[in-house]
C-alpha cells in the first residue's frame, strides 16, 4: 500500500514541490537573517506560497492526465482557487495586523 502511495505522481510531485519551496524559504531566511530559523521548515506563511503551489501542481497533473475538460479537473481547479483565495486573505489579514502593532 505504501509503495502505491509513494509512487503515485499525484502524491510525490506535489510533496516534492512543497519540500523545494520550504527549503528555498529556509535558505532565503538564512541568507537574509544570518541565522537558522527552524520555524521556517514547517511553518506557514511567506512567499512563495507552498499551499498555492501544491494545489496548482495537483490541478495541472490532473488536467494533463484526465483532460482539462474532465470533471475531476474542474473539482481540482475550484479547490486550487479556494486555497489561493484563502491564502491571499490570510496574508492580507496578517499584513494588516502587523501594521497595527508597529
Amino acid at each position: 500500500m505504501f509503495k502505491e502511495i509513494f509512487t503515485n505522481k499525484f502524491v510525490y510531485i506535489p510533496v516534492l514541490l512543497w519540500l523545494c519551496i520550504q527549503t528555498s524559504k529556509v535558505i532565503v531566511d538564512l541568507i537574509k537573517n544570518k541565522k537558522f530559523n527552524f520555524k521556517r521548515v514547517f511553518g506557514a506563511g511567506g512567499m512563495p506560497s507552498s499551499h498555492s503551489a501544491v494545489v496548482c501542481a495537483l490541478a495541472m497533473l490532473i488536467g494533463k492526465e484526465y483532460g482539462f475538460g474532465s470533471g475531476i479537473f474542474a473539482v481540482s481547479l475550484i479547490f486550487a482557487f479556494v486555497v489561493m483565495y484563502d491564502a491571499a486573505g490570510i496574508r492580507r489579514a496578517a499584513r494588516k495586523a502587523s501594521c497595527t502593532f508597529k
